[in-house]
């Protein structure tokens, strides 16, 4: 019972050369820029509790992330041992019915052989609400509906 986004950037967007250059798995994407910036992004779920089924909701999400941070998680992908227990990141998508949720700070906690937990700052955006208290089932069966239309 989850949707997930694509990439973190729009790939054609990009220049020729720099799109040549990145790199996009199913967990990671880097891209450098020729003025030597680089972007890390590491694959996530944000979860959104959906209390009318005691379960949860998640988004397949992309979190830009710091060198550093980017260096812990992938260090400790392959094992699940990393050292340390999460990171600070940035929500790189736009949720659908929460508009403004681009960018919307965020700690990134880290699993053991599974794909990290994004927990939204605290702030008065709806998404961080909807994270707090929960989505209803209709909203739910909209995002799906999302995924299936042509």
């Amino acid at each position: 019972m989850d949707m997930s986004f694509d990439g973190p950037v729009d790939f054609d967007a990009l220049d020729e050369e720099t799109a040549q250059v990145a790199h996009v798995d199913s967990d990671f994407c880097e891209v450098r820029y020729s003025t030597g910036e680089v972007d890390r992004f590491i694959r996530c779920l944000l979860p959104l509790p959906v209390p009318e089924i005691a379960n949860e909701f998640c988004f397949g999400v992309w979190m830009s992330v710091s060198e550093a941070s980017w260096n812990v998680y992938r260090d400790g992908f392959d094992t699940g041992s990393y050292g340390s227990p999460g990171c600070f990141g940035y929500l790189m998508h736009v949720i659908p019915e929460y508009e403004g949720s681009y960018l919307l700070h965020a700690d990134v906690r880290f699993q053991s052989r599974l794909r990290p937990r994004v927990m939204l700052h605290e702030t008065d955006h709806p998404l961080y609400a909807a994270q707090r208290d929960g989505v209803d089932v209709r909203q739910v069966e909209r995002w799906v509906a999302l995924t299936h239309r042509q």
